[in-house]
């Protein structure tokens, strides 16, 4: 036996609360003001969230008093169900602790960490505890201390009252350092003003150093609650799939998709044999003499005949590429489907611009699909279009009956090999759920991801709805407004998402900077103002991104002009725990990144609309003025011409004008 190494002589485990102790940033607590803010966030979210839950109209007030330098005192208050005595040290003194992150329902918090992170917080800038008053309206009133024991992950009730009294809710109040307040935009006033705009249900009051704020409610109907869902086919990963293998109740693999995954029904199952046998009949011929011909029946639109029309745009590397992705079918698919869209969009532009606009846009042909499709979708694509575009992609290969029929045509399938693969499907999804294999979710994953399945329910989903985004924007005086909410959509894993957006131009849109207004980005993510971390967010990257100046804007930056963007999904991708900024991009979580940049470009349109309006109109008024001003020369003229009075020729000039 060797002697053991040194560096595991130090070797141990740490718990989750010792990690985020030295990574505290993480959380959102970097900075002054950002602490501060991050602390404000994480116990008002918490409290909208469970008066929600409840179906109970929050009532939400917010204490902040000024101890020292640096040193606050921070006191949230509620109205809802309040915390049982027995879950109060879980639910602030455990980190990963909570009711949100296994299921597939949109909150506003989601990872069970904030609550504990405030209390991390709290005991590491002060040493001391939190205080927990709460009641669910039994008549006992709890006041309790907790402490975080950091080693074990695991919270201590230090003190613990009861009080009789005929309240409901929860306030907790502590003590923080390393923090700051002001009314800047990054603080938690202007939190609270936005959270207050995308809530319009809840009464927020805010008693801060300097005096007391109310955001009053403007609706008085609770907005109904989002019911948990199950994972849509689209987007589901084969690790999701085997995931859920080992958890369901379902005994077979068949009855596992139809009970764990949502707008899968028997008759789904039974078309999936179809696509699952169209792959293993590809599968067994790759590669063979025969492949060429076994590509023809599969494949709908000729790859290579668009390779050979755009030979003189792409260069050899994506030749081969092409070629290789198509001989790597059907695991290649979505490969070969990015490469299809560009050539379509390739297609339209060639045939819409004049030679001497593609000579100076030919270098772009060559960029990758997702970044020339990037470029496009900014300078030349309407959101209609990419969508008219988007469309073709479902026709890219035979439906499988199709597919089986053609290669039974030329003679190259017998009904005995047939019945043999289908016999093998029969067996794969006849299977017991947990002895699924990696491979199995493989193949299963892709069929279902190229059959048709009607969108995602939206019932755990519950945008704020274009209609109350816009008359929050209007309380900016705007000179126009516009809101949209998309129709549900699906990213990575079959999560669920949808989009709103909104415009809003002139008046007091846009942020006020040194006596003028610039466009000022507004982002949500499940109704929760994001305030930090902006240059890192994918809703910045995608607002950014769009070519302003198409739609009659002439200087990007300098414009009176507030977008607001609010994503609402079961799943928000942040990119750190502190959740201030999503992970999307042309190359990442692109459906989500994608689905912004289309809403941006639909209010966009209708921005322009007005704008060339505003103009012919200003036009108009410049030429009737210029009329009006020769209108007594010319009426003189006229009247020596007919013998008319010239103040009656001159009154009827004026009304043909007006």
């Amino acid at each position: 036996m060797g002697e053991k190494s040194p560096i595991f002589e130090e070797f141990k485990e740490h718990s989750i609360s010792e990690f985020f102790r030295k990574n505290r940033h993480m959380l959102g607590y970097s900075g002054k003001l950002r602490s501060m803010t991050t602390i404000i966030h994480e116990l008002v979210t918490n409290a909208l969230d469970a008066c929600e839950e409840a179906e109970i109209l929050p009532d939400i007030k917010v204490e902040i008093k000024k101890l020292g330098t640096d040193h606050y005192r921070v006191a949230v208050e509620d109205n809802g169900p309040g915390i049982p005595p027995e879950f109060v040290s879980k639910v602030f003194g455990k980190m990963l602790a909570g009711s949100k992150m296994h299921r597939f329902v949109q909150s506003r918090g989601q990872q069970g960490i904030g609550a504990a992170g405030v209390l991390l917080f709290a005991q590491i800038t002060t040493g001391k505890p939190l205080k927990i008053t709460t009641s669910t309206g039994d008549g006992e009133i709890h006041i309790m201390e907790v402490k975080m024991n950091i080693e074990k992950n695991e919270g201590d009730i230090l003190s613990h009252k009861v009080e009789k009294g005929y309240w409901r809710g929860t306030r907790v109040e502590g003590e923080f350092k390393e923090v700051t307040y002001s009314r800047r935009e990054q603080g938690p006033y202007e939190y609270l003003r936005r959270i207050s705009l995308s809530t319009p249900h809840a009464r927020i009051t805010l008693v801060d150093p300097e005096e007391t704020v109310v955001f009053e409610r403007t609706v008085d109907k609770i907005p109904e609650r989002p019911e948990e869902i199950k994972p849509h086919p689209y987007g589901l990963t084969p690790d999701e799939l085997l995931y859920i293998s080992r958890k369901t109740k379902a005994k077979k693999i068949s009855t596992m998709l139809v009970k764990e995954l949502s707008r899968v029904t028997p008759n789904k199952v039974k078309e999936l044999e179809d696509y699952i046998l169209r792959d293993k009949i590809l599968e067994r011929y790759r590669g063979s003499a025969l492949w060429d011909l076994i590509l023809k029946c599969y494949l709908k639109v000729n790859i290579k005949r668009y390779l050979k029309k755009f030979s003189q745009y792409l260069d050899k590397k994506e030749l081969e590429e092409v070629k290789e992705i198509i001989n790597a079918l059907p695991e290649s698919l979505s490969q070969l489907k990015a490469y299809y869209l560009k050539y379509l969009i390739m297609e339209y532009l060639i045939d819409k611009l004049s030679e001497e606009k593609l000579k100076e846009i030919k270098r772009h042909f060559k960029k990758k699909p997702e970044n020339f499709i990037d470029f496009a979708e900014r300078n030349y694509l309407s959101a209609s279009t990419m969508e008219e575009l988007k469309k073709k992609l479902r026709d890219i290969t035979r439906k499988p009956k199709e597919f089986v029929e053609a290669l039974k045509d030329k003679g190259m399938l017998s009904e005995r090999e047939l019945e043999e693969l289908r016999e093998e499907i029969r067996r794969l999804l006849d299977k017991p759920s947990k002895e699924m294999k990696w491979e199995d979710a493989e193949l299963i994953v892709r069929a279902l991801q190229d059959m048709e399945f009607i969108a995602p329910s939206t019932t755990g989903l519950r945008p704020i709805g274009a209609e109350n985004i816009e008359k929050s924007l209007k309380t900016l005086k705007p000179q126009f407004v516009k809101a949209i909410t998309r129709k549900p959509k699906t990213y990575k894993g079959g999560i669920p998402f949808a989009v709103e957006v909104g415009l809003a131009y002139g008046g007091n849109a846009g942020r006020e900077s040194d006596n003028t207004r610039k466009m000022e980005i507004m982002r949500f993510a499940n109704h929760v103002p994001l305030l930090f971390d902006a240059s890192g967010c994918g809703i910045t990257s995608a607002v950014k991104s769009i070519n302003w100046r198409r739609y009659g804007l002439k200087n990007e930056e300098d414009i009176p002009l507030t977008v607001f963007v609010n994503l609402v999904s079961t799943h928000i991708p942040y990119t750190s725990a502190g959740k201030q900024a999503i992970a999307c991009s042309s190359e990442e979580n692109e459906e989500i990144y994608n689905e912004i940049r289309q809403s941006l470009m639909i209010c966009a349109r209708e921005l322009e609309k007005y704008l060339s309006k505003i103009r012919r109109e200003r036009e108009e008024e410049k030429k009737r003025k210029y009329i009006l001003k020769y209108a007594t020369i010319f009426a003189e003229g006229l009247a020596n011409i007919t013998n008319r009075p010239k103040e009656e020729i001159e009154k009827k000039i004026i009304e043909l004008l007006n």
